[in-house]
């Protein structure tokens, strides 16, 4: 075991310093308990990365955390009771909190949990070697395995122990190593992506909604594309998709993505991917139960991609404005990102900064403008409005209200 001093003045690990944090130390230490921060926010911290959860582990069992939780004025919610995880929350700090248990008997898909206070031995029950890193009260790293430190500062994910009797223990460990990867980004142990190849079968076995989560985290992440490439190298990425994957179009939107400093989308990625058609989204939504908004986003950027492609070489800042105006400004850049790389970067560039700059104006001519000309309200009223905002947009969006009103003809007695 290693032991890691951190400085108090340490600026990546500000979190400790939270006063809902340090209450919640107080809490168990004042019942004669244990608890340290453990996983992502120490191996985040040692990168210089953001933070977002804050998982703990502890030597309580899962009902005693809950009544010290209860106890220090959090609220508690046993969100994975059975499996030793209660979630303790205040200030708007949600802290999950495991006790500390080895898994007695796995079957690839559920554990059997027993509690105890070794900490050792919870370490080298978790995944990858940069995930079992402790934080206690004092500012103190914990490296039971001794290599976890150096493996996160190297970027280098490795399952603790034998990869083929972790991946056996829970099969979303495949997902999970690629999704560490795709956050990380420089390397792996080979044997352990063979690992991975020769016991795939065992996702299966996962329901998708577990498939689903993995894969979209692997999306988001900024190391997607190479992680991709090796699910894909290892023959899992097309059944995971259902689909052909379109690597080389999701490679290049990643490289646009990060040349135009934009924010990525979820749905454009999706689209990257396996957008061949709004069939192919409908089964990609279906075999990793994506939300039916995420859903439906990708179908409205699959179904702009044809009407892009066909003016691909005429495209204009006032076609697109009116392309904006019916499908959404960001359905629309979302395309041209899709379609940067093939030629005409400059101009799309340009492109894209015009419809940034632009604010989709809002139509100001209501059916009661019409009714207090004397037009009666139905079909005929409907037909004429309709007529008047298609020519509102060809004039570029600038004939006034006043002006689409003046062109009307006073109805006929």
């Amino acid at each position: 075991m290693s032991r890691f001093p951190i400085a108090a003045d340490d600026a990546s690990f500000h979190w400790r310093h939270l006063p809902s944090l340090c209450a919640l130390f107080a809490a168990f230490r004042g019942e004669g308990e244990e608890l340290r921060v453990v996983g992502g926010a120490v191996r985040n911290s040692l990168l210089g990365l953001d933070v977002g959860d804050i998982d703990c582990a502890t030597t309580a069992e899962p009902e005693k955390s809950m009544e010290i939780g209860k106890a220090a004025g959090f609220k508690a919610i046993p969100t994975g009771f059975d499996h030793g995880t209660v979630t303790l929350v205040m200030d708007g700090h949600a802290f999950e909190v495991t006790s500390l248990r080895t898994d007695v008997v796995t079957d690839g898909r559920h554990a059997r949990v027993a509690y105890g206070k070794d900490w050792a031995e919870d370490a080298a029950r978790r995944d990858f070697t940069m995930n079992a890193l402790y934080l206690d009260v004092d500012g103190c790293i914990f490296d039971f395995l001794g290599s976890g430190i150096a493996d996160a500062k190297a970027r280098y994910v490795r399952f603790i122990g034998d990869a083929h009797a972790r991946i056996e223990e829970d099969y979303l460990r495949i997902l999970r190593f690629f999704r560490f990867f795709a956050q990380y980004g420089h390397d792996f142990k080979e044997e352990d992506y063979q690992a991975c190849i020769a016991l795939q079968a065992g996702l299966a076995q996962l329901s998708a909604e577990r498939i689903g989560a993995e894969m979209v985290k692997i999306l988001q992440a900024p190391y997607a594309a190479v992680a991709l490439l090796r699910l894909y190298e290892g023959g899992m990425l097309a059944g995971l998709c259902g689909t052909a994957p379109i690597l080389r179009r999701f490679e290049r939107l990643l490289v646009v993505e990060a040349s135009f400093e934009r924010v990525p989308s979820l749905a454009n990625r999706l689209v990257a991917l396996c957008g061949h058609s709004r069939e192919a989204i409908e089964l990609l939504a279906r075999r990793w139960r994506l939300p039916n908004h995420l859903r439906d986003q990708a179908i409205r950027r699959v179904k702009l991609l044809p009407l892009l492609e066909e003016r691909s070489c005429d495209l204009s800042l006032p076609w697109l404005k009116e392309l904006a105006y019916h499908h959404g400004k960001e359905v629309v850049t979302d395309g041209l990102l899709l379609q940067t790389g093939k030629g005409m970067d400059d101009h799309l560039a340009g492109l894209i900064a015009g419809l940034d700059a632009w604010q989709v104006p809002d139509f100001e001519l209501k059916g009661k403008d019409l009714i207090a000309l004397g037009i009666p309200a139905g079909p005929e009223l409907g037909r004429i409005l309709a007529e008047l905002e298609t020519r509102w947009i060809a004039s570029g969006f600038s004939l006034k209200r006043e002006e689409l009103l003046a062109s009307l003809s006073p109805p006929s007695s």
